[in-house]
């Protein structure tokens, strides 16, 4: 009797083909939600909400253990095909959903239940694509290496088609691309099982174009509703553009005063006639202001008057630099003067392409004589620039936006360093000016306290023997503008600093000659030592030690002890800690929701399969959960703690997230491909393996930072050699550790029993729920102790594996 089309064996290239495409379409759509997220709310709220989505993954899982019913082996394929149909048509509605409403930050009850609602509406397709994972990692009849292995190799293809294709495509037009990508897996399903293929290919045509039809139209349909929590009026955009870590809006042109940081106080009224000027606006909330040149540089002495400018009265001619080109304000300062060349480096290229090309009339900073406008990470830049500059300008460099990874960090962290600003200062010429602001408070100026901690640690290890002697702080309104100068300043600057500060209306909060009239930074400035800097420091309510590569959270100067206080009690600590606070509690609610969500997921399959898990011993379903919750938990805190270190050391946050991320994941798609070489049969091997990526993940820990030093000023692909040389070895012992680990559970599970195995889904979705958990707990670490605690908590998560190897192995 011949069989029907869904009795025929299932084609493994096929399944293996949609499996690779399904997660190729889960982690790009991951990415993009936190792109999309951190322009609808702040970075931490992106953070949060993706948290919740992700555990849409667990939720599949877990439904996959408890009906199994719905799941059987004669239907599997026919599964897999329908629910990766369902995630692909599930994108677009709940896309829209959450487009349509703001994502609140505020503090009530009913604010976090809103963001829980928020954070549900994007989980619901991820359950789906759960469901069909879950399926095709334990219940397909695959080699588990081999499919977990494949599954590894397309997120990792995602996450690096997220940059190409929102160099393309904006946002949630790169979203429905993923949709259409699921709908082909799911395709490619139903095809490998002989199964009809007119829904996927229907719905993958029609998803395409969505996506095109969205994607042709300057301001698309489907796009945030709500950005920061107020409705967005597209009637004030000329422009609306996405990259992979950013939105850019450019508003129309309109006339007023020009814009100031800190102006002075007697600034000349005439300076304040209404100008044409533009308004550029990065993820909704970081503005700049671009200031039409008309004609020519005489006509913007107006910055003479500008505080954060005031490196180039002290140093108005040789080379100079900007980081942070932004609408133009500190090139035009410094051009001015009488700089050249003037170099501009600027980490967002929708900010250079604007200045270059859609605005290039306007802006006419392109078209200055010695104006250079250089797209890359002004660190990354200046540790491989030959140039030596009189003066370097940093003025409020901050977006407050996510990176690609979504991280709780932002990316002008790594600006914000020791290690950073040594770099700064060897650029600068004998006697040039480092110049940088920040925002002052003066009942608590916590970041101007910090900046200026940063200060003297740079000038102590740089073997200054009085750093007051180098630094100089100007203030105006909430605005410090700190001058760092690499050989100590001179009577003659003293003077002139004095001179236009007086003429100009600039308040000097400190010089060589003055110490500060706000008692906590003359106490900050009288401290002898950096040791009795470090001391000082930890006693103050803020944190304001001097950050570094290992622990480079400028902005979060809250203690973890800080965290839940009321907003009264914070404001009371620094007027712009707020941003501070709500991501603090952001993290520890995302925490919270996390253990809760992860907690149920052990909980209620325990008790709707109690009868099947009372065939085993407590000793083994407890070593079985604790092994997937440990890789769950080690991956992440190495995932985390080695994108801090790669991000520094590669200078571009989405170069890292690509290297980091792709490399990472394929590597480990790769050591679970090998896997099926591991001898389990012997028990050594059985019991012993764990060792072997905790042991490189702790020795990749302790070589990172040496094996880059050498290379720090080389090229961008030999770093990114380098990078990719780091992780090779711990990634790949890291992928030897869910195929192996799902084979012994297998094993003793047929063992104890003499059953087929059925705990497989539930362990997928606890290694994905502590995945999630893993998250928050390890960018909280890194935050409070630092980096190599975090890639230390790693390796020591893999270290425990071998508690939970000797008793599945029994």
């Amino acid at each position: 009797m011949s069989r029907s089309p869904r009795q025929r064996p299932p084609n493994n290239a096929l399944t293996y083909a949609g499996i690779f495409v399904l997660a190729l379409a889960t982690l790009m759509l991951e990415v993009l939600l936190t792109r999309i997220t951190s322009v609808m709310a702040w970075y931490h709220l992106a953070f949060f909400v993706i948290s919740l989505g992700m555990l849409g993954l667990t939720a599949g899982a877990v439904l996959v253990f408890l009906k199994p019913a719905w799941f059987s082996e004669a239907d599997v394929a026919r599964r897999m095909s329908e629910s990766t149909l369902g995630f692909a048509l599930a994108i677009p509605l709940c896309l829209a959903l959450a487009l349509g409403h703001p994502l609140v930050q505020g503090g009530s009850l009913m604010d976090f239940v809103a963001l829980l609602g928020s954070g549900l509406e994007l989980a619901l397709p991820f359950v789906f694509a759960g469901v069909a994972l879950t399926l095709a990692l334990t219940r397909a009849g695959l080699p588990a290496g081999r499919a977990y292995g494949i599954d590894l190799l397309g997120a990792a293809t995602g996450c690096a088609l997220v940059i190409p294709v929102l160099a393309l495509l904006d946002a949630p037009s790169a979203a429905l691309l993923a949709a259409a990508l699921a709908a082909l897996a799911s395709a490619l399903f139903a095809a490998a099982e002989g199964g009809k293929l007119r829904a996927p290919v229907g719905a993958g045509f029609g998803l395409l174009a969505l996506t095109l039809v969205n994607a042709s139209q300057p301001f698309p349909p489907l796009r945030p509703a709500w950005v920061k929590g107020t409705h967005e009026d597209i009637a004030y955009f000329d422009s609306m553009r996405w990259n992979s870590h950013s939105r850019v809006t450019i508003e129309k042109e309109v006339k007023g005063p020009p814009f100031f940081w800190a102006p002075g106080e007697k600034t000349p009224a005439a300076l304040l006639t209404p100008r044409a000027q533009r308004q550029l606006v990065i993820d909704g909330v970081a503005g700049t202001v671009m200031m039409e040149l008309g004609a020519g540089l005489e006509t913007h002495d107006y910055l003479a008057y500008e505080m954060t400018a005031m490196a180039h009265q002290l140093r108005p001619h040789g080379p100079a630099a900007a980081i942070g080109v932004g609408g133009g304000r500190d090139l035009l300062a410094a051009a001015r003067t009488g700089h050249e060349p003037v170099v501009g480096i600027e980490l967002n290229g929708l900010i250079v392409d604007a200045h270059k090309n859609f605005l290039r009339s306007f802006s006419g900073i392109a078209d200055l004589p010695g104006v250079q406008l250089v797209q890359d990470e002004a660190r990354s830049y200046l540790a491989h620039d030959q140039q030596h500059y009189s003066a370097i300008v940093m003025s409020l460099i901050d977006t407050w936006a996510s990176t690609g990874t979504g991280a709780y960090s932002l990316s002008e962290n790594g600006l914000y360093t020791i290690e950073a600003w040594h770099t700064f200062m060897r650029r600068l010429t004998e006697d040039g000016i480092f110049s940088v602001s920040r925002f002052y408070y003066a009942a608590n100026p916590g970041e101007t306290a910090r900046m200026l901690s940063l200060a003297l640690a740079v000038l102590w290890e740089s073997g200054a023997k009085d750093p007051r002697a180098h630094i100089a702080v100007l203030q105006n309104g909430e605005v410090a503008t700190l001058l760092l100068c690499r050989s100590p300043f001179s009577a003659e600057d003293l003077d002139e600093l004095e001179r236009v500060a007086d003429k100009r209306g600039f308040g000097l909060l400190t010089t060589p000659r003055k110490l500060p009239d706000q008692p906590m930074l003359r106490e900050l400035l009288s401290q002898p030592s950096l040791e009795a800097l470090t001391q000082f420091a930890d006693t103050q309510l803020l944190d304001l030690s001097p950050p570094s590569d290992a622990r480079p959270f400028f902005f979060n100067m809250l203690r973890p002890r800080s965290w839940l206080l009321a907003r009264a009690e914070i404001d009371k600590l620094d007027l712009r800690s707020l941003g501070n606070l709500v991501a603090s509690q952001s993290l520890l609610y995302s925490m919270l929701v996390s253990l809760v969500l992860t907690a149920l997921a052990l909980l209620l399959p325990m008790r709707a399969r109690v009868s099947e898990l009372r065939a085993l011993q407590k000793a083994d379903v407890a070593a079985a959960l604790g092994y997937f919750a440990l890789i769950g938990l080690g991956f992440m805190f190495v995932e985390i703690g080695l994108l801090s270190r790669l991000s520094v050391f590669l200078g571009h946050p989405t170069l890292a997230l690509a290297v980091l991320l792709g490399g990472l994941i394929s590597f480990t798609g790769l050591g679970s491909l090998l896997s099926a070489r591991v001898p389990l049969h012997d028990r050594r091997w059985a019991r012993l393996y764990p060792l072997l990526p905790a042991l490189l993940v702790a020795l990749a820990s302790l070589l990172a930072l040496p094996a880059m030093r050498p290379f720090q000023d080389a090229a961008v692909p030999v770093r990114i050699a380098v990078s990719l040389g780091i992780l090779l070895l711990p990634s790949l012992a890291m992928g030897l550790c869910f195929p192996l680990g799902l084979r012994l559970c297998e094993q003793m599970e047929t063992a104890r029993t003499g059953a087929a195995p059925r705990l497989g889904p539930w362990l997928w979705g606890i290694n994905g729920a502590f995945g999630v958990c893993a998250g928050g707990l390890a960018l909280a670490c890194s935050m409070v102790w630092g980096v190599p605690v975090t890639l230390g908590v790693g390796a020591a998560c893999y270290l425990l594996l071998l508690l939970a190897t000797r008793r599945l192995s029994a």
